[in-house]
């Protein structure tokens, strides 16, 4: 076997956590920006959640930017009073026609990369110290477009409008939100990787290596990341694409898509599936990479819904009456232990980054470095945060 692959940890769900006890935050049906509002609202609590994220052993920190977008912002009025509000209310939304209360596209802009100096202060009291030459992570979170729209469509892969069905439309989109933060140079320079997430359609993983090509092709490119969601049985996208053709479309090079993501991975998926797809992905990219190539990054973040499914409509977590039936689940952090180890033993991947999506909390990524750090392997090793 080959040198043991590194293991590093990424954080866990923001919004979800930002919802539980003790923040107990309320996002209503109509609200589009979820826990990207609190950077209006309560940036001093995201912060702590950052924190909480950090102390629990994160070594990579999403930053709070998953629903933001310029169109959600300047259709957000703002709040009638300056102080910190954890529960979001319908007064504080607008519509685009607004004129007057709502955010203007430079504020919209700055509170947005107002997310990336907050994750970056959470590293900078972290306890337990870090070691000497260990290094603290930033990621710039980039949801997929339906994660930014009302209600939400990352999951159904439902595209409106029609414009945004197109590589060129969501191209044009997705390269309009990355100059919100590459415009500004110290924005830029705090941002270590850049996660593009959650996505259902083939054409927007064609879309955001084709922005990437465009704005990252200076001598320090940033690592970058693809993951997409599985919420089908069937382990396809919502838009019915396979694994083996998903992994196509994000390592084949093209005349356009001239860059390779750093790494390719999966999230905000049933934990349950989560083996079977990295078998398809290896699979895939096998075909893909010569011999001689190096393989990119596995990055994983599985939710940790245990069985409960997030319907768009209403914004409740609910239980699938089958896996209720099936009992008590095994623990998420020792299940996906499992997995990483699996992932690790057959050998083909540069480094591993894992963590949690939606319902996973700081003592889930506790729980989940103190499995992999007492887990015994020849295969991997844990990179000490």
């Amino acid at each position: 076997m080959s040198d043991q692959i590194p293991v590093r940890l990424l954080d866990g769900g923001l919004g979800t956590t930002l919802e539980s006890p003790p923040h107990n935050a309320k996002f209503p049906a109509d609200t589009c920006l979820w826990s990207s509002h609190f950077l209006i609202s309560s940036p001093n609590t995201l912060g702590r959640v950052h924190k909480a994220f950090v102390d629990a052993g994160a070594d990579v920190l999403l930053t709070g930017t998953y629903q933001a977008s310029l169109q959600g912002f300047t259709a957000t009025k703002k709040p009638a009073s300056s102080k910190g509000d954890l529960n979001i209310t319908q007064g504080h939304l607008g519509s685009t026609n607004q004129k007057n209360g709502v955010y203007s596209p430079d504020e919209a802009a700055a509170l947005m990369r107002s997310a990336v100096p907050l994750a970056r202060q959470a590293f900078s009291s972290r306890d337990p110290v870090p070691k000497k030459g260990t290094s603290d992570n930033v990621a710039l979170s980039l949801g997929a477009y339906g994660a930014t729209t009302q209600p939400s469509t990352e999951y159904s892969g439902e595209y409106r409008p029609e414009s945004m069905q197109t590589v060129e439309g969501l191209y044009n989109w997705h390269e309009e939100r990355l100059r919100v933060f590459k415009d500004d140079e110290a924005t830029w320079n705090a941002i270590d990787y850049i996660s593009f997430e959650t996505l259902p359609v083939l054409q927007e993983v064609h879309a955001v290596k084709w922005v990437m090509a465009k704005h990252n092709r200076n001598e320090r490119p940033k690592p970058w990341w693809i993951s997409c969601v599985f919420p089908n049985d069937d382990l396809t996208l919502p838009d019915g694409s396979s694994a083996e053709a998903v992994v196509k479309a994000m390592l084949e090079i093209s005349d356009i898509e001239t860059q390779r993501p750093w790494g390719i991975g999966i999230n905000c998926t049933d934990i349950k599936k989560l083996h079977h797809l990295i078998l398809e992905y290896e699979a895939a990219a096998e075909k893909v990479l010569v011999r001689s190539e190096q393989w990119p990054w596995l990055v994983i973040y599985p939710d940790g819904a245990q069985g409960s499914v997030y319907n768009t409509e209403t914004g409740e977590w609910e239980m699938d009456p089958e896996m209720k039936a099936q009992g008590p689940q095994i623990p998420w952090h020792e299940e996906l232990t499992e997995i990483v180890t699996k992932a690790a033993e057959r050998g083909h991947w540069t480094r591993i980054l894992v963590g949690g999506c939606c319902k996973t909390t700081p003592d889930s990524i506790r729980a989940l470095r103190a499995k992999l750090a007492s887990t015994k392997s020849d295969a991997f090793y844990l990179e000490t945060g």
